[in-house]
């Protein structure tokens, strides 16, 4: 099998969820209502980034299931699918994952402090990853190195969502 070349990388955090509680398990936080809104208002976006064939990997948690569903109804992807490795912070299982489908366009939906550290490791830059923040990736020509293209908070995306409405 031939290696695919110029992978996108789309990572995505999961929106705002509920606050960690005594009796509730981690994997169980669901989205608030403003975590809702976040979500929609960045799938919303997407749609303008020609998004259509990206394949959407998901943690399994309740919170990014979520975030990805929002995705999902905008994108319409054609696999859609739950990662462990989001969870458990095996990047090689996913790179490998994403070698192997010969994957163009992958959308990443997971956590904090992994999609930081994945994105140092694979573009060697640092950033803050907010709640339903987004980072584009764009792996080089046949290497394993990312080409760092750009990094938007919702707050962006929700202020050009009520441009496009009031122009």
């Amino acid at each position: 099998m031939g290696r695919r070349c110029n992978l996108d990388l789309v990572l995505i955090r999961h929106a705002e969820a509920e606050e960690h509680s005594a009796d509730d398990s981690d994997a169980g936080r669901r989205l608030t209502a403003r975590g809702e809104a976040q979500a929609a208002v960045v799938a919303g976006a997407l749609r303008h980034f020609h998004l259509q064939d990206a394949e959407i990997w998901y943690s399994p948690k309740v919170r990014t299931r979520q975030t990805a569903a929002a995705l999902q109804a905008e994108l319409q992807a054609s696999v859609y699918r739950a990662e462990e490795a989001l969870v458990t912070g095996n990047l090689a299982q996913l790179q490998f994952a994403w070698q192997e489908d010969q994957s163009k366009q992958v959308i990443l939906v997971g956590h904090q402090p992994l999609l930081g550290d994945w994105i140092a490791q694979l573009a060697g830059i640092h950033l803050p990853i907010a709640k339903a923040s987004v980072t584009f990736l764009r792996e080089n020509p046949c290497s394993a190195q990312f080409q760092f293209l750009g990094h938007f908070r919702p707050e962006l995306f929700a202020a050009a969502n009520s441009s496009e409405k009031n122009p």
